[in-house]
């Protein structure tokens, strides 16, 4: 039984315990007493510290053509479903375990907030931009055209906007990817371009339903396609660096559904719009600007640059997407089968107003409405088969493990449709060649991406080869309109573009099978 007391139990405690070291109390000023920062500043405070301070070996951010993952949402970007799902060959990438998956281009980790906000804003700009294209490329431009020049004349003029449309798109695309990697600013290096591109884009397409000849609307055209490239690289850019490897593959699927109901919507909005095409294409300047702040203000702001270095622009920054450095005997004739590919599609989709209008004769037109109708179910129909396309691509690929196969298929397919217009040019046979075309075309593209990847032969430059092939098909859809023009110029039926289509498809498919014997030699 314990009888101290609690007082003596206390003072045995005191001297039990270790006296204290000399001096052990002594506060050193600006260390002990130093206060918490992130708790003594205001926001103002943090800001402007963080405004003034030195950054010692400033990063120096990737270009934008030095990315495979940029080049792979541009080489995405052209077909309506969705393009090749393996990885891009990038020794940086999370796919080879060199960087953490969940973080972006430049090691930043965004939340589950800011990874939705990606998917809905790239969803919804890609919503927007394919159906205001949608609705001025394939009704609304064809038939203001139409009006303007007649059968034949209209043609003739729609080769020749689409075709500098693409000249212009080309040179600036050049131009504006060097320049977005050096620009440096509070709101990032793609920002501006962006908002300045959609600015640009949207101003040009309200002046389109003010055009009263074709010569004006080829000029509006051209410079609206000015914006549209900056828009574009940026927008691609912005896939290709801010979306972590984690999330990219849910975050392009959004962006391919927001591109395909845009694509279908804006089709039929140009029925809609058929008596009034001036409103249309104001509605459709509305829209491009919609994508422009939705891709502002949905996807995440950009970080800023301000501190980023920048190395001095060369030369070769601008050739980067034009030439490679020794390019295999595989890799040539992979580019060559996308450029007459890409011809052919250009070819079988830019004059389809004019081929369903005047499948009677120059002087035998259809009604506007009953055209547009039309145009509008061709449209839908290939969109239906090209999702069709998707799974049984797959399925064949899963099968065979062979994409030249599937490649060939597609281009036997893609020959096929061309020439039932040209043995039945009727209403039926116009629904086939949308049909089977809009399925075979889809599984070349997928099968071309496939390849494109699959036969880098130097995997530290994936980029600047991917960078080419994209290249290759804006070459491909150039000599598509140059080979229309001169086929409605000359041609006495209209019907005779399909023989040109199968033409193109045919050169495709010998590329594809040179490819197949250059493979095989290895």
């Amino acid at each position: 039984m314990n009888d101290q007391s609690p007082q003596q139990n206390a003072n045995d405690a005191g001297r039990l315990a270790p006296r204290p070291f000399p001096n052990s109390n002594y506060i050193r000023p600006g260390i002990d007493d130093r206060p918490d920062l992130d708790k003594a500043l205001t926001d103002e405070d943090k800001a402007a510290v963080a405004r003034l301070a030195v950054r010692q070996k400033p990063k120096t951010p990737p270009a934008a053509a030095d990315q495979p993952e940029v080049q792979a949402a541009a080489m995405g970007a052209s077909s309506p479903v969705g393009g090749a799902d393996e990885p891009v060959p990038d020794l940086e990438s999370a796919f080879l375990d060199m960087r953490d998956p969940m973080v972006d281009a430049n090691g930043y980790r965004p939340t589950k907030t800011q990874v939705l906000r990606m998917k809905i804003g790239f969803a919804c700009t890609a919503f927007f931009l394919a159906f205001a294209l949608a609705a001025l490329n394939i009704t609304l431009v064809p038939q203001e055209l139409d009006a303007l020049g007649g059968p034949v004349g209209g043609a003739v003029a729609l080769s020749w906007v689409l075709g500098v449309g693409i000249l212009c798109s080309f040179v600036a695309t050049i131009f504006f990817l060097p320049l977005s990697d050096h620009t440096r600013t509070p709101v990032g290096r793609r920002t501006p371009w962006f908002a300045g591109g959609a600015l640009i884009c949207g101003l040009f397409a309200f002046a389109l339903g003010a055009c009263h000849t074709p010569v004006a609307v080829g000029i509006i055209w051209a410079l609206m396609q000015i914006g549209l490239a900056a828009m574009l690289c940026a927008l691609h850019a912005s896939i290709g660096e801010r979306v972590p490897d984690k999330f990219r593959d849910a975050v392009g699927t959004w962006r391919m559904v927001g591109l395909l109901i845009g694509l279908v919507f804006g089709i039929w909005f140009g029925v809609l719009m058929a008596d009034e095409p001036s409103a249309g294409m104001d509605l459709c300047a509305v829209a491009l600007l919609a994508a422009g702040v939705l891709g502002l203000l949905v996807v995440p702001r950009e970080s800023s640059t301000v501190y980023s270095r920048a190395k001095p622009m060369k030369t070769s920054d601008l050739l980067v997407t034009l030439r490679v450095g020794h390019p295999t005997a595989a890799w040539r004739t992979i580019c060559l089968t996308r450029l007459f590919a890409s011809a052919g599609v250009m070819l079988a989709v830019a004059y389809v107003w004019f081929v369903v209008r005047y499948r009677g004769g120059v002087n035998a037109g259809l009604d506007l409405r009953l055209t547009m109708t039309m145009v509008a179910l061709m449209g839908l129909l290939a969109c239906a088969m090209a999702l069709l396309g998707e799974g049984v691509t797959d399925l064949l690929r899963a099968s065979f493990d062979n994409d030249r196969l599937v490649l060939m298929i597609g281009i036997a397919l893609a020959i096929v449709a061309a020439v039932v217009p040209l043995v039945s040019y009727t209403t039926a046979g116009l629904y086939v060649f949308a049909g089977i075309g809009g399925f075979a075309i889809h599984m070349i593209d997928d099968a071309l991406q496939s390849l494109a990847v699959a036969s880098v032969p130097q995997v530290d430059r994936a980029a600047e080869y991917l960078a080419v092939f994209n290249t290759s098909a804006t070459l491909g859809r150039l000599l598509g309109v140059v080979v229309g023009g001169f086929v409605f110029a000359y041609a006495g039926v209209f019907s005779s573009v399909f023989l040109w289509v199968a033409l193109m498809f045919a050169f495709a498919g010998a590329c594809g099978a040179a490819s197949i014997v250059t493979a095989a030699k290895r």
